[in-house]
């Protein structure tokens, strides 16, 4: 009986703390990003290089703001869970693009 206890133990831990990973979006791959040049860029090669965007709203200067967003946490048993966080926000005025911005968080951030 001691045996299995000693054994159990271990293989719970490590399965209640090795779970399925959580990933929501699409990640945003830095090469097609260096495809969009601010000035030149239309907005459907945007759309075409990363997709539709989560979210797209009027902002001021009658620009409009396309909102990119991807999050990934890996489940760690022995230390803090994992997590990478990307946020892509492109402004576009005239169906161009005028500026994008960048932000990133986690363990790849830069």
């Amino acid at each position: 009986m001691r045996f299995w206890m000693i054994l159990l133990i271990p293989v719970i831990a490590f399965s209640i703390g090795c779970g399925k990973p959580i990933i929501m979006g699409t990640p945003i791959d830095k090469a097609k990003l260096e495809q969009i040049v601010p000035g030149t860029t239309p907005e459907g090669k945007v759309v075409e290089l990363l997709g539709q965007p989560m979210k797209t709203e009027a902002v001021a200067g009658g620009m409009t703001k396309h909102t990119y967003s991807y999050y990934e946490e890996q489940p760690r048993f022995w230390s803090k869970n994992v997590q990478v966080k990307h946020l892509l926000e492109v402004y576009t005025k005239g169906g161009v693009v005028q500026k994008y911005d960048m932000k990133k968080e986690g363990v790849d951030a830069e």
